[in-house]
């Protein structure tokens, strides 16, 4: 979320850069990813993470997300980023509570609409905890294969993941076994 260190990690090699701030933290970050022309993701996230979690509200997530997105990059836009460059990230546990995270896993193909690939970032979060009663992240391995599961049947083939092997594995099994 800050321009300077986005700036010294592309210039080291880093070939993607994720802002969980949505480009709402640094100014300068646009003028950073104009300049780079590297793929990009803006996360959606409600709040900072001091306060994100404390009762976040919505008229309507999946469109209030949405909107973000769009408004994000018709910003981009105006300041000449190409629209190829950008990925969204709906925020899974940024700024959401339990009901609104199954809400936007559940509807993730609303967002193809505005013509960027889609990342989610489903990895061991507190979602799965309230489902399945496993405290510990890293037990929490198969609800993480499920919800990306869901996610990529959904269309989604950007996945943020701990267990990257499990995940790889799952989607290969469940793929050929649909096909």
């Amino acid at each position: 979320r800050k321009s300077e260190i986005m700036r010294k990690g592309i210039e080291l090699g880093v070939k993607l850069i994720n802002d969980v701030s949505g480009l709402s933290y640094d100014s300068k970050t646009i003028s950073v990813l104009k300049k780079y022309k590297i793929p990009f993701v803006i996360q959606h996230s409600k709040g900072i993470p001091e306060n994100m979690q404390s009762k976040p509200y919505y008229q309507n997530e999946l469109l209030d997300i949405y909107d973000f997105f769009e408004n994000k990059i018709k910003l981009l836009r105006s300041k000449g980023i190409k629209h190829n460059n950008i990925i969204l990230d709906p925020g899974i546990g940024f700024g959401k509570d339990f009901e609104q995270n199954l809400s936007i896993l559940k509807n993730l193909s609303i967002f193809h609409a505005i013509g960027c690939p889609i990342m989610v970032g489903i990895s061991r979060k507190r979602f799965i905890s309230n489902i399945s009663k496993e405290e510990v992240p890293k037990k929490r391995l198969g609800g993480t294969v499920s919800a990306s599961l869901i996610a990529m049947n959904q269309g989604v083939n950007i996945h943020r993941v701990h267990d990257v092997s499990d995940i790889v594995q799952s989607i290969k099994v469940f793929q050929q076994i649909i096909n």
